[in-house]
């Protein structure tokens, strides 16, 4: 059931319940948490396989979509693919688990959430964001060819029980998402 995504060295698909203790272990880390706007920290199971159980009753085709990401059958990270609202433009958010850094998933997982959103979602322009805090998440949007195009002051984070200026980013559909092919070209 569900959307599969296979790059050179991950697979992105609907999460499943195998999946909660490393989902809340990884996930619920300060320093993965503090730089989303729904994870709390620390993530409790319970809270990781309630999540799992809503997210996959409430995936449709065309519809927001999260993933867990993995690597040879071990979570590495999560990603997704949503609207804030009807008339909005489709958005990427991921997050990689702390052992998982620096080896340029940042850039795979939101290759291939573009071109989900492109392919299967239609999306002429894709927006994202991050945390004037996680400049590295700027860089590896940028890598993919987002642009800047403003501030937002106080957008909230659960783990930070309150609100951080983030940065916000945009890919419009005359730029075209790198294609990886080895994961030199996606180290960061």
């Amino acid at each position: 059931m569900g959307p599969r995504i296979e790059t050179e060295r991950l697979l992105l698909r609907l999460p499943e319940m195998g999946d909660a203790e490393d989902l809340s272990r990884f996930a619920g880390d300060i320093d993965i948490a503090r730089m989303t706007s729904r994870i709390p920290s620390p993530y409790p199971l319970i809270s990781a396989e309630i999540w799992i159980l809503q997210t996959r009753a409430a995936w449709r085709p065309a519809g927001n979509t999260s993933f867990t990401v993995e690597q040879d059958g071990k979570l590495i990270g999560g990603g997704g693919v949503f609207k804030r609202s009807a008339r909005a433009d489709w958005e990427i958010g991921y997050w990689i688990a702390k052992p998982f850094w620096g080896r340029g998933f940042g850039t795979e997982i939101g290759a291939a959430l573009v071109r989900y959103a492109r392919e299967q979602l239609g999306a002429e322009t894709v927006i994202a964001g991050h945390y004037a805090d996680n400049p590295a998440s700027g860089r590896i949007l940028e890598k993919l060819g987002f642009i800047y195009t403003g501030d937002e002051p106080n957008l909230f984070s659960m783990a930070r029980m309150g609100r951080a200026p983030c940065k916000s980013m945009r890919l419009d559909q005359t730029v075209s998402t790198p294609r990886l092919h080895s994961p030199a070209d996606a180290a960061i």
